[in-house]
């Protein structure tokens, strides 16, 4: 590890809008995970990395004891001596490792975990940026029109006008700005899925709040509001 692993994990942390810290746990989590595939699930593997040298230690800590019982949290005393000759029975051991000793099939492992949990936060970010803004208008862009639902591209997520939730008579294409409600934001398997509204009264409440200042302010009052069939 080195200064170039530090920027490249700035470098992940700003792409994907999450924490460098939160990159640096998930990398340190991946590590111990590619190290328990070779020593075991239940090893206690410990990873200390440096933010400012960009080095990184990893440890695999074994309790002393003359009889083994647990291979995976225990060393015999005349093992342990081989490592450190002043070890004694009670203590603990740690004995560093290198990510080499991991093997490619580990280490591989390893990067999915980081991947995953990383691409899971970013998740996350989203999801809580766009519930908190519902209720609000967003501006996107239509990405795909289909089945007469509509795709909207919002940048950092991808948002669902549905059919009922539409004007009627409109149409859209592919390229078309669009502004729109946000009614709903849910979680699934591809990520945070934002529900708009143009058809809904709501949406036109926020419309007049934006085009006239009095409504917003408060001098001015809806009572109701009502479209007139099929028109925008």
């Amino acid at each position: 590890m080195n200064y170039e692993i530090v920027e490249a994990l700035g470098q992940i942390a700003r792409e994907k809008n999450v924490s460098r810290e939160l990159v640096i746990e998930t990398l340190e989590a991946g590590i111990v995970s590619a190290a328990r595939r070779r020593y075991g699930q239940n090893a206690d593997i410990r990873v200390s990395f440096d933010q400012g040298s960009g080095g990184m230690k990893i440890e695999y800590v074994r309790q002393v004891v003359d009889d083994l019982t647990d291979e995976e949290l225990e060393i015999e005393i005349d093992d342990a001596r081989l490592v450190d000759p002043n070890a004694k029975v009670g203590e603990e051991l740690a004995m560093e490792l290198s990510l080499a000793e991991f093997g490619r099939n580990a280490i591989q492992a390893a990067k999915q975990v980081v991947v995953q949990r990383v691409r899971e936060a970013e998740r996350e970010n989203v999801y809580q940026a766009y519930h908190d803004r519902a209720g609000e208008i967003i501006t996107g862009t239509v990405q795909q029109v289909n089945r007469g639902h509509i795709i909207v591209n919002l940048g950092r997520a991808e948002a669902l006008l549905p059919w009922r939730e539409q004007i009627r008579r409109e149409q859209y294409r592919q390229g078309d700005t669009v502004r729109a409600l946000i009614i709903d934001v849910q979680r699934n398997a591809k990520g945070p899925q934002v529900i708009l509204s143009r058809g809904s009264e709501k949406f036109l409440v926020k419309l007049f709040e934006q085009e006239v200042p009095e409504i917003l302010e408060g001098i001015v009052k809806i009572n109701a509001v009502a479209r007139e069939a099929g028109g925008r």
